[in-house]
């Protein structure tokens, strides 16, 4: 019997929809009192200062990027990360250099940061990839050296740690996703995480039009509402709502739960899959606490397999393409030399990794894949 499982999959349940009764009872829908709370939380979780809860991660890279000057040159990213990451970097009229990865862990190495260095260079985007923390301690010891911005792309990477401190606490600010596949979900969202009051100051007004007060502090900051406020500088509509705040706020009280779940899938999937001559299983170095968003495995006949496991209803991914083959990015001349991204990607593949995935699901897609390496 052919079972469907799914590549991802949110765990949502009453806790949200009690959240988003209050929202619905108050009225107030836009960015409010849940945004604010949220905010609070994810800032304590992540040990910064300030949250600045905003509409994706895509917005939060761009703002972070914004805020912090980087408006043209070069910023040094890895080729193996989703398009937002170099997309952020262009809409700040900056240009995307490509740095190779790790073969291992597949985030960026830091000998080709070095390498990858010139006089343009403003900034390093380094990407948690599928939760498995950077190299933290190179990038800074470079990013130092060399004068540069370091922004840490944690849109895989909710909750997870680099020698005991949270990813998107290291660098001059973290963004997360709340996208709706991601370790927790506001439907869509994310947040901007920093220490430094000043910046988070300018990413407030930043996602707000460029203004010096938003509507929220307009009405909570004195006892009657006033509608007096100052454009500052050009901004955008990105602030985050009282919606997705709400199901972020049910989200977050999972999140342990969730993080721990999957760690067992990690840990029975690990179990299953070893031994197997032409699948490799993820590795983590020891620096690593995960917050898992990914279980990525490398196998031989990449395309084939995955043709296999769809015919048996199991739905996989590949994490991700190198960003510079994609056609914008070429009409743009945008090219790259990667090669470990280049040998790497064509081995990818994403298993169905949720946090409430059955036993009988793993067991199905750790039988299918051996009956594959049969054939």
């Amino acid at each position: 019997m052919i079972m469907r499982i799914p590549l991802f999959k949110p765990h949502l349940g009453d806790e949200e929809l009690h959240e988003l009764a209050g929202v619905f009872k108050s009225a107030w829908v836009g960015m409010g009192p849940k945004t604010v709370e949220l905010e609070a939380k994810v800032a304590r979780a992540n040990e910064v200062e300030h949250a600045v809860g905003v509409t994706s991660c895509t917005a939060a890279l761009q703002l972070s990027l914004e805020a912090l000057g980087v408006t043209s040159g070069e910023v040094i990213i890895p080729p193996i990360t989703h398009a937002a990451t170099a997309n952020a970097v262009m809409f700040n009229g900056a240009k995307p250099v490509f740095a190779d990865v790790e073969e291992d862990t597949l985030c960026i190495d830091p000998e080709d940061i070095e390498r990858k260095i010139t006089k343009k260079t403003r900034a390093i985007i380094p990407v948690h990839l599928g939760g498995h923390s950077c190299d933290m301690d190179a990038i800074m010891k470079i990013a130092r050296r060399h004068k540069l911005v370091v922004i840490e792309d944690c849109a895989n990477a909710q909750g997870a740690r680099y020698k005991g401190k949270m990813v998107g606490s290291i660098g001059n600010a973290g963004c997360l996703s709340f996208e709706s596949k991601k370790n927790m979900t506001t439907g869509d969202g994310g947040m901007i995480l920093t220490s430094d009051a000043k910046i988070a100051e300018r990413l407030r007004r930043l996602r707000f039009y460029g203004t010096s007060r938003d509507t929220w502090s307009r009405f909570s900051g004195v006892k009657k509402y006033t509608w007096q406020y100052d454009v500052v500088e050009l901004g955008w509509k990105y602030n985050m709502n009282d919606i997705h705040a709400a199901i972020g706020l049910a989200q977050f009280k999972k999140l342990p739960w969730m993080l721990r779940q999957k760690d067992r899938i990690r840990n029975i999937y690990n179990r299953g899959l070893a031994g197997i001559p032409w699948l490799k299983t993820p590795k983590d170095r020891p620096y690593t606490k995960s917050g898992w968003w990914l279980y990525i495995i490398r196998v031989e006949a990449r395309d084939r397999f995955v043709d296999y496991l769809s015919s048996k209803g199991i739905t996989t991914g590949v994490h991700f393409e190198p960003i510079y083959h994609h056609s914008y990015l070429k009409k743009r001349g945008i090219r790259s030399k990667t090669p470990v991204a280049e040998w790497s990607w064509l081995h990818l593949v994403s298993l169905p990794y949720f946090p409430t995935m059955t036993d009988k699901e793993i067991r199905y897609v750790i039988e299918m894949i051996k009956k594959f390496g049969t054939r």
